[in-house]
Order: C-alpha cells, then sequence, then structure tokens
C-alpha cells in the first residue's frame, strides 16, 4: 500500500462479503468517497489511537458483527507493539463529532430510499429528546393518580358500618391489648477503679502549638560551646536534617528540624549532655538536649584543694655543754 506521505498513521479496509478485510488505498481527507449504502469500512487512525468502525445504512447484520471482531485482531495486534487503540462505532447519519472533525466531513445524508421500511431512523439527539418527553408524560399521569392507602383496622371498621346499618348487633368484643413487657432500665452505672493510676498520659499538642513552641526554642541562643542534638515537645522528638548544597562553588550547608519517625523502645540514658527545660504557664513547653561542640564530654573543673604540709618539726638534740662553769668560791671562817 502506498500511504499518503503527510498521513503515515493512517489505515483504510473494507469488509468484503467473506467477511475478510481488505486494506485499500485511500486519502485522509476523502474518505467520504469510499461510502456506500451497504458497505462497511474500518479506518485506523494511529496518531490519534482510534479504530473507526463506519457502517452503511442497508449494511447486513452479518457484516456489522463481524466488524467488530475485525476490530478487536487489530486493535489486539497493535498492542503487541504498545499502540493501544480505542474502537469507536460509527452509523452513517449518525456520526459522532469526533469522527466528522478528525476526517474533516460532513454527515452521510440517508435518503429515504436506504432507509429500511420495518425501522424508524433517528438520530441520538432525536432518541433523547423522546425519551425526556416520554418520562415527562409518564411523571405527569403518575402525579393525578391518587394513592390509596389499605389499613385492616380501617377494613373492620368499613365492615362493622354495613352491619350495624343493615342489622342491629351486639357490639363486637374489643381485642384484648397484647400485654406489655416493661423492660428492665438497664443501669449506666460505671465502675470507678479504687486507686488513680500514678502515671499521667502524655499531654497531646496540636501541629500549631507545636510549631510555635519549636520556633521560640530555636530562637533563643544555645549554650556557650555547645551544640543542639535533640528538641523534644509533648511526646515528639525532633532532629537537625543536614543537607549541603552548591553555590557559585561553595559549598552551603542547610540546617531544618523535623520530627523523627521512629524512636527505639527502651530505656536511653543521656550521660555528659547538657538540658535546657522551657516552662510556660506552670506547665513544660519543651526541652532542649545539648552536646560539646567538639563532640567531647563537657566536664565540670573541679579544684582539688591540697592538702596543707604541715612545717615539720625539726628534732632539736640537746647537746651537751662542754664548758664547765665558774661556781664562786665560799669563803670560810
Amino acid at each position: 500500500m502506498t500511504m499518503d506521505p503527510d498521513y503515515q498513521d493512517f489505515r483504510a479496509f473494507v469488509l468484503t462479503g467473506e467477511g475478510e478485510k481488505e486494506e485499500i488505498e485511500a486519502e485522509v481527507d476523502n474518505i467520504s468517497a469510499l461510502f456506500s449504502s451497504e458497505g462497511v469500512y474500518l479506518f485506523v487512525r494511529y496518531d490519534l489511537r482510534r479504530i473507526y468502525i463506519w457502517k452503511g445504512p442497508k449494511s447486513p447484520v452479518r457484516k456489522r458483527f463481524i466488524s467488530s471482531r475485525v476490530g478487536s485482531k487489530i486493535q489486539e495486534a497493535s498492542s503487541k507493539i504498545g499502540m493501544h487503540l480505542k474502537i469507536v462505532s460509527v452509523d452513517a447519519g449518525d456520526e459522532p463529532i469526533e469522527f466528522l472533525r478528525n476526517f474533516k466531513i460532513e454527515s452521510y445524508n440517508v435518503s429515504d430510499d436506504e432507509k429500511l421500511a420495518d425501522m424508524v431512523y433517528l438520530r441520538n439527539a432525536d432518541r433523547v429528546r423522546l425519551e425526556e418527553e416520554q418520562f415527562a408524560k409518564d411523571l405527569a399521569s403518575k402525579k393525578g393518580e391518587k394513592e390509596e392507602y389499605w389499613s385492616p383496622i380501617l377494613e373492620e371498621q368499613k365492615k362493622a358500618k354495613k352491619k350495624a346499618a343493615g342489622t342491629t348487633q351486639e357490639p363486637a368484643p374489643k381485642k384484648a391489648k397484647a400485654p406489655t413487657i416493661k423492660k428492665k432500665k438497664q443501669s449506666s452505672y460505671t465502675p470507678t477503679p479504687s486507686h488513680k493510676s500514678r502515671y499521667r498520659s502524655s499531654p497531646t499538642v496540636s501541629k500549631n502549638a507545636e510549631k510555635e513552641i519549636l520556633d521560640m526554642i530555636l530562637e533563643s541562643e544555645p549554650m556557650d560551646e555547645m551544640k543542639r542534638m535533640n528538641i523534644i515537645i509533648g511526646s515528639s522528638v525532633f532532629s537537625p536534617k543536614r543537607t549541603i548544597s552548591t553555590l557559585f562553588g561553595k559549598e552551603v550547608e542547610e540546617v531544618q528540624w523535623a520530627r523523627m519517625e521512629s524512636v527505639p523502645d527502651g530505656n536511653i540514658d543521656i550521660d555528659s549532655h547538657l538540658l535546657r527545660v522551657y516552662c510556660k504557664d506552670n506547665q513544660i513547653q519543651g526541652m532542649e538536649i545539648f552536646q560539646s561542640s567538639n563532640g567531647a564530654p563537657k566536664k565540670k573543673e573541679t579544684s582539688k584543694s591540697s592538702p596543707k604540709k604541715q612545717p615539720s618539726k625539726k628534732k632539736t638534740s640537746k647537746k651537751k655543754s662542754t664548758t664547765k662553769k665558774n661556781l664562786k668560791t665560799i669563803p670560810t671562817g
């Protein structure tokens, strides 16, 4: 087949009397020249992902039925190469606007000779209009009818009135009322525990309040030579997320604080870290956890007082004097 150079994705087929498809040469802008009263044509537009099956007004029912199967085979073969096509059925004289616009043609004019004797040829717009008119008539007729209500009590009263009018009879005994069983009222008392729980559930903080507390904490200046590790607000733990981007050849680090999705179970011992607690209105708003900026735990310098040395006592040994003392002589006599 020699395809139109302007429309490489267009193919045309005609359905033969045996129900086989036969590819024919056609121009996409002049397909109306192929139309016939008893013909059935398949127009494949790969560029629009459509398979149009055009059916003449006097086309046999067998051809119409077979054309759907032929279109399905073309659709299946195209899907294997990644082309998913949609089948659109087109009746002569009642073509959809999509079909007329894509092929730039006018609707097929169905003559009186081409109309079947046992069929009324209606367009979709006319069919919808007639259905709406019939629905309005049915609705109006239902409004005029009065709904009858049947009740066994009213029926008995009518019968009793007829009997009383003909012959005087004793009034019919009244039916005994069925005994009503009183239901016991269920007690709305709910037992309360004898002791109160020692532990209170953690307070829930709304997202807006949580954001305000986080902004307040981040606006405060950190401790000297310390950096923030985590922030606790209510039952949520926030941690910094650092992203490094390049700006004019220089690396720029951005820090964003976000809620941690998973927190490990168990006890966490916070050693060698400092805490800062934020309080307001007699409640704890949040808590900061700091670590030394050099990575080593900050130790407090404690001045150890060295014991005072007691002066050593020198042992002094008394030396015996070697000099003799001159004693005064006592005079005699």
